[in-house]
């Protein structure tokens, strides 16, 4: 697989095209915003899902769901994390300060888009669905953008109606952004959350890095009513040498990563044969110049 860089002003992307079209590094002003791919990688000796059967880093697109389940309507398992991260079927497209990738499934006719536009301090990621058949289809779009957890200092997160625990399923005690934010940062080693913010109340949230950046993400909140949080402090998977230290921020459209559920919640996204939907995450980079007012002002979180 040949894996290609692209460069623009302060932003240094590596992608590879045929392996899901992922995006293996994506760094801003010598910041790393998401995970790397590891020295060395072994496959868990239980099974974890098909998904840890491969390195896992970076950003990949899970489309038409996250969790593997059967298709709505179809003879088909949607697989683990989505199809279209397996596909190396993938096109590209470089130009000066963007990225365009797009992929046809191969189970469904459905086109992905994916749109990365570099202005600044702000990256925007765009995406459109295409329905290019003769039947309405659903489907889930959850962005995959593992961070690095460690280099990860404070959050400023969306209120909510509630925080779901997807991995001992049960609704947590937690009320306030503050009190998730403290919740979060006290997680101790050895552990891993899946946690759902259902109802979030906008579409906005920010990391602050140890770098001194922070990277605000906005996302539509309309389409997106959930707000996926994978805290993993090196908890997951659970066996020796291969626990990885990480997080991800995943808007849903779905009180949880299941196209299955979503489908059953009238949640996830449909298109009429022909129908096209697009919509848009921006990232926006910040490096204040008084630092230490900073630091304190995500202290307070």
């Amino acid at each position: 697989m040949s894996q290609r860089e692209f460069r623009y002003k302060k932003w240094f992307v590596k992608y590879t095209p045929e392996d899901g079209a992922r995006i293996d590094k994506l760094n801003f002003d010598g910041v790393d915003l998401i995970t790397t791919k590891p020295t060395g990688f072994r496959p868990p000796e239980k099974d974890y899902g098909k998904y840890e059967t491969r390195p896992v880093y970076g950003y990949d697109d899970c489309f038409p769901s996250v969790s593997e389940c059967p298709y709505p309507g179809h003879d088909w398992m949607v697989p683990d994390h989505g199809e279209v991260c397996w596909l190396s079927s993938w096109n590209v497209i470089e130009k000066e300060d963007r990225l365009l990738f797009s992929v046809e499934s191969e189970a469904l006719p459905l086109l992905l888009k994916r749109e990365l536009c570099f202005n600044g301090g702000v990256l925007q990621w765009f995406f459109e669905v295409h329905n290019q058949g003769k039947e309405t289809l659903s489907f889930q779009h959850v962005v995959h953008p593992l961070m690095p957890l460690k280099d990860i200092v404070g959050l400023q997160l969306p209120g909510f109606l509630n925080v779901f625990d997807d991995i001992n399923q049960k609704v947590l005690d937690l009320k306030t952004p503050e009190g998730l934010h403290k919740y979060l940062l006290q997680q101790p080693e050895g552990t891993a959350n899946m946690l759902f913010l259902h109802a979030v109340h906008e579409g906005k949230l920010s990391l602050y890095f140890k770098s001194g950046i922070i990277l605000e993400i906005h996302f539509p909140h309309d389409l997106f009513p959930s707000l996926g949080i994978w805290w993993n402090n090196s908890g997951y998977p659970d066996e020796n040498g291969i626990r990885r230290n990480e997080c991800a921020f995943e808007p849903v459209p779905g009180s949880n990563s299941s196209l299955e559920d979503a489908y059953k919640e009238g949640l996830c996204f449909s298109l009429l044969p022909g129908e096209k939907m697009s919509w848009k995450i921006d990232w926006k980079m910040t490096k204040p110049k008084n630092r230490n007012r900073e630091k304190n002002k995500s202290d307070q979180y």
